[in-house]
């Protein structure tokens, strides 16, 4: 009569030092299963997962107190709702923004700002409109001085 394949045992000790000898290079899997006369590679594959030294590799151990916790999910709440926040007020900038060239282009009225040199510019042409665009700033000052009076004589004035 004849026996089944009988499972064979290997001891945690035979175990490990074969998964050394992998991994230190000495001999691959396939060396191993014919050396020692194991029939799959599953089996050796699944002790370098429990016994090698990266079976640790890719997991992640945190360590907090409570305190730490409770702050991390009070941190991670507060950034959602900041999150939501911005969407919200990039929405609402959207809005605006789609109104107001809706106005102009209705209305015809320039609505938008000018951008800050734009209107210096303008200002200089409405107070100084003989010079025209080459007014400059030690021009713009001298004929302000030279209009107002003197001041120099004055004395400051004080609060009571």
């Amino acid at each position: 009569m004849k026996r089944g394949n009988s499972q064979v045992r290997y001891s945690e000790e035979f175990k490990r030092r074969l998964v050394e000898e992998i991994e230190t290079g000495v001999m691959t899997i396939s060396q191993a299963c014919r050396f020692y006369g194991i029939c799959s590679t599953n089996s050796i594959y699944k002790w370098i997962s429990q016994y090698g030294m990266y079976k640790n590799k890719g997991t992640q151990v945190y360590i907090m107190t409570s305190k730490e916790e409770i702050e991390l999910i009070t941190l991670r709440r507060d950034m959602a709702l900041l999150k939501k926040q911005l969407e919200e007020a990039e929405t609402r900038a959207i809005a605006w923004k789609c109104m107001v060239d809706a106005i102009e282009i209705d209305l015809g009225i320039p609505v938008k700002k000018k951008p800050w040199n734009q209107a210096l510019a303008d200002a200089r042409k409405l107070l100084y409109p003989e010079e025209g665009d080459s007014v400059t700033k030690d021009i713009a000052e001298s004929s302000v001085s030279q209009s107002k009076p003197a001041t120099k004589d004055k004395q400051p004035l004080r609060r009571r």
